[in-house]
Parts: C-alpha cells; sequence; structure tokens
C-alpha cells in the first residue's frame, strides 16, 4: 500500500527574487478578473510603468515577451514574499514549474502618484517563447482594455483564481 504524498512538503524549497515590486500587465491588473488585491488587504498599487516586448492572446490572459518594441502598460505593487509566493503558484513556477513563464528582474521608471518618477527593481513574469509561440500578436498597448472590447474580460471557464491550465489557487 502506498501513502500519498503531500505536495507541499515535498516541493522544492521556495526562494524570494529579492525584488520589492511586481509589474502586472493582464488579469491581475486592478479590475481584472484575477485582480492582485484579492491576494491580501495589504496589496497596494504604487505606481504605473511601461513594459517593453510583445504581448500575445493567449485566450483569456496574455503573456508577454519581453523581445520587440511594443510598450505594455502594467501596473507596479509592493510585494512581499508572501505575494511573491503566491503569484508564483499562479504563475506556474511553484512548488512545480508548468513552463509557461520566467521571472526577470528590470529597473524600470516608475510613474507613483503625484507626477514623480522613481526608478524601482521590479519582478516581471515574462512568458517563454514555447507558451507564445502559437499565439496570435495583441497590437494594443493596454491588455485590460483590449481584453473588454474583445469580451475577454469575463471570467474564464474554470471560474477559479488562476493563470494557467495547470494550477489553481
Amino acid at each position: 500500500m502506498s501513502i500519498p504524498r503531500d505536495p507541499e512538503k515535498t516541493a522544492p524549497h521556495w526562494q524570494p527574487c529579492g525584488a520589492g515590486h511586481v509589474a502586472v500587465y493582464g488579469t491581475l491588473r486592478a479590475g481584472g478578473v484575477n485582480d492582485i488585491a484579492r491576494l491580501g488587504p495589504r496589496v497596494a498599487c504604487v505606481g504605473r510603468t511601461w513594459l517593453t516586448g510583445s504581448l500575445y492572446d493567449l485566450g483569456w490572459y496574455p503573456g508577454l515577451r519581453l523581445e520587440g518594441a511594443q510598450q505594455v502598460l502594467a501596473e507596479v505593487y509592493a510585494m512581499d514574499d508572501a505575494l511573491e509566493q503566491a503569484m508564483d503558484r499562479i504563475e506556474g513556477l511553484w512548488p512545480e514549474d508548468v513552463g509557461e513563464y520566467a521571472k526577470r528582474i528590470l529597473t524600470l521608471p516608475v510613474a507613483l502618484p503625484g507626477g514623480a518618477v522613481q526608478p524601482l527593481p521590479v519582478l516581471v513574469y515574462e512568458a517563454l517563447p514555447a507558451t507564445v509561440a502559437h499565439a496570435p500578436a495583441i497590437a494594443a498597448s493596454d491588455w485590460l482594455a483590449w481584453a473588454n472590447e474583445q469580451g475577454k474580460g469575463a471570467l474564464h471557464a474554470g471560474g477559479a483564481f488562476a493563470l494557467n491550465a495547470a494550477q489553481k489557487v
């Protein structure tokens, strides 16, 4: 007789990336179906920035490659270890890497409330090449506005808070 393993106890040890902020450009933005504020009572937007790359339509959520010249609007949130670990789970990086995204730390100019701009180290979840290989490119700079125009602002079929098919929170 085999005893089932608890995946949390056998999962690889999780490590924080060291960035104090995360940039979100899709369903995790304020008003999106996976609004990041749902992840904790202290999750707060500190400003906005532009990510440079190529944006892709992955169905009910986007993928961004940090290659290309497209400017993509992102919200920047203060991030502690608990939020980062929750984000890693949503993006399919932990406790098991499902191969959709990679973590990148970029120093970006962040427009703060009141008009000041401050360079901050920001975590960005970048879609891997295989993730977007057959996905159509999106020409819009604001994925959330584009998704609402396309009728993609509704909840996805699974209804659970998650960004990929393999992981659900």
